[in-house]
């Protein structure tokens, strides 16, 4: 009698792990976008400038035309850390035409990090393709090498950008190269709001159509990398699809400098478990080699 209990258990066991492995995946990109309105975008480029307000364009010296890069930021947008215009610097000394997309401030949005969220990784994606066709409508900018490299919130919507189902989003041209850093691969086990299901809620799409790197942390306990990201990503890259990823040992958003002498921290949304940003200079020194290895290799090509 035992040893049919125990039998029974292990079945019961094994039918709830069944049932949980097998919870219904949902796209977070089939998901309905923001109602804000479009951005506008710069006329002209400017001498560089980092600050918060507006998107802002800039151009190396010359005619060109030179490759182009989109660059999004993580859901606080411009407003705490400024690291996407230090990647925009470093852009700009390689050769790059920048679009620097500002989601939050022209929307008159200061607090999108929590839900609901006022400008949410769909409509960060659109933006995204918005700033793409802008750039390629500038006469310095070559139309067929622009790339997308985002952070967080805007490495997630990059990770859509990448799969065959959205890489045309509204009929627009593909990337021709996406960055990541830092981007949650999935939320498991998520309560949907809408409909009170629980979904695993997907982010990194089943296929890969534009080539793509994702730059991770070891450290990172807000995207949970090793967690969720790199099981998903090493099948991918088995199966030969364009990705690679770089796994450094750092938290999330280590190329913020403003975290320098006082890391940053906060409670997780979900979890509440304390999360720390912490800025490391090695670690962004090798990611930004890492990322600027992969965007030359495939936009600078003829």
């Amino acid at each position: 009698m035992k040893k049919i209990i125990f039998v029974a258990a292990v079945l019961s066991a094994v039918s709830l792990a069944t049932s949980i492995s097998a919870a219904e995946i949902v796209d977070n990109f089939d998901r309905p976008m923001s109602n804000v309105p479009d951005l506008s975008f710069p006329d002209e480029p400017t001498e560089f400038i980092g600050s918060a307000g507006k998107s802002r364009m800039f151009k190396p010296d010359g005619a060109g035309p030179f490759p182009g890069l989109v660059l999004l930021p993580t859901c606080g947008g411009h407003w705490t850390f400024l690291n996407t215009f230090d990647w925009a610097k470093r852009a700009l000394d390689r050769g790059y035409a920048v679009l620097v997309v500002d989601p939050l401030g022209p929307r008159g949005v200061r607090q999108n990090c929590t839900p609901p969220q006022a400008v949410n990784t769909q409509r960060f994606m659109k933006d995204g393709f918005d700033a793409a066709e802008h750039l390629r409508k500038q006469p310095f900018v070559d139309p067929d090498h622009v790339g997308l490299m985002g952070f967080s919130l805007g490495a997630m919507a990059g990770l859509g950008a990448a799969g065959p189902k959205h890489a045309r989003e509204g009929g627009r041209k593909p990337f021709q190269a996406i960055v990541a850093a830092y981007p949650v691969c999935k939320f498991p086990s998520i309560k949907l709001p809408a409909t009170g299901r629980v979904v695993d809620l997907h982010y990194l799409p089943d296929k890969i159509e534009v080539p793509l790197l994702v730059l991770m942390g070891d450290r990172d306990n807000e995207t949970h990398a090793v967690r969720d990201c790199v099981p998903m990503l090493d099948p991918l890259k088995s199966s030969g699809n364009p990705v690679d990823y770089r796994l450094y040992h750092a938290t999330h958003n280590w190329d913020a400098r403003e975290t320098r002498f006082t890391p940053f921290s906060k409670r997780g949304i979900f979890d509440g478990e304390r999360i720390v940003y912490e800025y490391d200079d090695a670690v962004t020194e090798q990611s930004a080699k890492d990322a600027f290895a992969f965007l030359d290799a495939h936009l600078k090509k003829k």
